[in-house]
């Protein structure tokens, strides 16, 4: 058994006030942002958040992430008894709440908790209203409100001193992730929510390792982690593992700038093979949501995070009340969980009719990818691209605060179910349309490569993501074991008479497994991408010689503002035509 070790929540836990429920408000119906002004008890500058992350788009064809199974990790169980979780008066969901399932080893107090429910409401609130014989979703609903949500605690015990923080050991965090990722009675959840950490910034870990190779090892089931709230301290465990998706957090007007808290900068690659680490030298954040001043379900009861604070505890806790100006990226992750959920809510009606889109749409690195890819630009978004003998070109990657940039499930969608390429034929390259994304394999030394079905004939926005995964796996104990790591390089080119002629941009980072470019294409013509196995930075499995991986992409003409705008109105109707009716 390994020792207690002490972490914390990510998120900025100030109670600033409660607010009573939100049921009798018909006319929002989404999680909502703003700050609760105590001088005149009123919420200002409210936000619509599932409108922000563009999920109207499933909601205007019902998907509500009803065929999904989403589970979270962390100290405490979610309340299901909160009324934001109640679905006992609908039809065709499990159960009378949203949480169906609570796991949790032996050793664990499996206390409910705050924060917990919170996390909860942000990923599948339901908040089922019955008034006057009229029914409806309440205002504050999570991002999946119609997802079965699977609960899984972690903590030995909760500290008396510091809100947020608790204790762990192996088998305690162990036994939820392990239950979760190879599932329960034959079902596997769609994502694995976590919303905390504790240090370990080079992902070296039992925490971070053990994940990582679950991850691997259960490639359908993405892992979705808050990247921390060290402000500008690298990210912590298990965000700083290798197989997941970290998720920074956003605030400002449009939600569109890197909140001060959320963790960042360059972290640490620990190479096993040479015992040897390398600093400051992985951008860990994937993808960045909204994470400032929101309004999230309330748990009073003496348990979890709040037991020993009298003075917020209510016995019996009420189900109508909720906590404002609630900040962190605990909240930024789920809501990118739920945005997946949503997006294999309609993977899972497919199969349902017997359609089944490709073999590798539910894995983790095609979603990771087509999110990535889909993300909208931030506030001072720098990946570290420079010109290099007329070749735009980053051995960094990613942008340290934000990844990608800001989640847009709106443009995820048409790059994921909407484009004409969803999966190229095979596992090596060929002809791609102008978004889309593909499974792809190669050996060391080997490249793929795509070309556009058609030339650009304007100047053009290329976004690109390239994922694979960390060769970890899992030995005689069931702990994970680094064994290997590709070094794998993303390129465009320009072509001449269908060949590659000119490289136009790469993505060249060591010591990441993701690679991303956001380039403008000035000049018309033909081009490709390229995706290149350069060959292993460490190998201590003899058995691997080849590695898959996932690409996404799109490209739209500039300026992209317009484009978007347009993309979003008739977006609808495509996907009605498309993809929902079967």
């Amino acid at each position: 058994m390994a020792s207690t070790r002490t972490i914390c929540l990510a998120a900025c836990m100030a109670l600033i006030a409660l607010i009573p429920s939100h049921g009798q408000d018909q006319g929002q119906n989404q999680i909502l942002a703003g700050y609760y002004d105590t001088t005149t008890d009123k919420l200002l500058s409210e936000t619509l958040i599932n409108d922000t992350i563009g999920a109207r788009i499933f909601y205007n064809e019902f998907f509500f992430g009803q065929r999904s199974i989403i589970a979270n990790v962390e100290g405490g169980h979610i309340w299901g008894e909160h009324e934001i979780f109640d679905r006992s008066g609908l039809t065709g969901v499990a159960g009378s709440s949203a949480v169906t399932r609570y796991v949790a080893d032996e050793s664990v107090t499996a206390q409910t908790d705050a924060h917990a429910t919170m996390v909860g409401n942000v990923l599948a609130g339901t908040g089922y209203f019955e008034e006057n014989g009229v029914g409806y979703l309440s205002n504050l609903m999570g991002v999946a409100p119609l997802a079965e949500m699977w609960s899984g605690a972690i903590a030995t015990s909760f500290s008396s001193t510091e809100i947020g923080s608790f204790t762990i050991t192996e088998a305690s965090v162990l036994t939820p992730y392990r239950t979760f990722f190879r599932g329960i009675e034959g079902q596997r959840p769609d994502v694995i929510n976590s919303s905390w950490g504790g240090g370990d910034p080079s992902g070296t870990s039992f925490v971070a390792q053990t994940t990582d190779a679950l991850a691997r090892e259960n490639s359908t089931v993405a892992f979705v982690v808050a990247a921390g709230n060290g402000g500008s301290g690298a990210v912590s465990d298990p965000a700083s593992g290798y197989n997941n998706i970290a998720v920074g957090s956003l605030g400002g007007a449009n939600f569109l700038t890197p909140s001060e808290f959320s963790s960042r900068g360059a972290a640490d690659f620990y190479n096993p093979e040479t015992n040897i680490t390398v600093t400051g030298v992985r951008a860990v954040v994937d993808i960045a949501a909204p994470g400032e001043d929101l309004v999230l379900a309330a748990y009073l009861g003496a348990s979890g995070s709040y037991q020993y604070l009298p003075d917020r505890v209510q016995e019996p806790s009420p189900t109508d009340r909720y906590f404002v100006n609630e900040s962190g990226t605990s909240f930024a992750a789920p809501i990118v969980a739920g945005g997946i959920a949503l997006l294999k809510d309609v993977v899972h009606y497919y199969e349902e009719n017997g359609i089944i889109l490709s073999e590798h749409t539910l894995d983790t690195r095609v979603v990771k990818s087509v999110l990535m890819a889909g993300a909208t630009q931030t506030e001072g978004w720098d990946n570290g691209q420079t010109l290099q003998d007329g070749v735009v070109s980053t051995t960094q990657s990613l942008d340290y605060a934000t990844g990608a940039g800001a989640l847009n499930l709106d443009q995820a969608a048409q790059i994921y179910l909407i484009s004409e390429t969803r999966d190229v034929a095979g596992l090596g390259g060929g002809t791609i349309s102008e978004k889309g994304w593909d499974f792809g394999n190669l050996a060391a030394g080997g490249a793929n490569e795509y070309h556009f079905a058609n030339p650009f004939e304007h100047e053009m926005e290329l976004t690109i993501s390239l994922n694979w995964f960390a060769g970890t796996g899992l030995d005689e104990n069931d702990l994970g074991q680094a064994l290997s790591f590709a070094n794998l390089n993303l390129e465009v080119w320009r072509l001449a008479g269908g060949v590659l002629s000119e490289k136009v941009a790469e993505s060249i980072s060591l010591y990441n497994n993701s690679e991303f470019l956001r380039i403008a294409l000035d000049s018309p013509g033909e081009y490709a991408i390229r995706v290149a196995f350069l060959g292993m930075i460490y190998d201590l499995d003899p058995a691997v010689n080849d590695t898959e991986y996932a690409v996404a992409w799109q490209a739209v003409p500039e300026p992209a503002t317009w484009m978007l705008i347009l993309a979003g109105a008739v977006v609808l109707c495509v996907i009605r035509r498309r993809i929902i009716r079967v």
